[in-house]
Order: structure tokens, then C-alpha cells, then sequence
């Protein structure tokens, strides 16, 4: 019947529900990437598959130790 959607069809509002919060989602990721906030969560994803067997360093030891290499390796943007 024309103009009657099926409950769960991609064109009802259930679908429009999801593809709404799939792209909330992803926009949100995009942000955090683009701002750095994912930066320490990529850093504990790779230090657990790389080094298992101990931990990593916290979310403040990590912040602290960046900013302390940013700070060493200051560039001018010239040559």
C-alpha cells in the first residue's frame, strides 16, 4: 500500500532513528579526533596489544608526558 512504511523498514522512523544516531555518532568521533581527545584512547588500544603485560599510563601521566615532549620539540614552522 503507497505511503505505508513497515515496522524496522529503512524508511520508517525506526531506520531514520538509527541513520540519525549512526551519523551523531560518527560525527562525534570526528570531532574527537579532530580536537585530540581520542589521541589517549588510541594510545591505550595500541599499548594493550602491543605491551599486555602491564598497564598504561594513566589519562593524566599520558597528557603530562605529550605535553612535555611538545614542549622539547618546539618547531617554528621554518625550515
Amino acid at each position: 500500500m503507497p505511503g505505508r512504511e513497515r515496522p524496522g523498514s529503512p524508511f520508517g522512523a525506526a531506520g531514520r532513528l538509527a541513520r540519525l544516531r549512526a551519523t551523531l555518532i560518527r560525527v562525534r568521533d570526528l570531532w574527537r579526533d579532530f580536537t585530540g581527545e581520542s589521541a589517549y584512547d588510541r594510545y591505550v588500544e595500541r599499548h594493550r596489544r602491543t605491551h599486555p603485560d602491564h598497564e598504561p599510563l594513566s589519562e593524566r601521566q599520558w597528557w603530562r608526558a605529550r605535553a612535555d615532549v611538545d614542549e622539547r620539540n618546539v618547531s617554528t614552522g621554518c625550515c
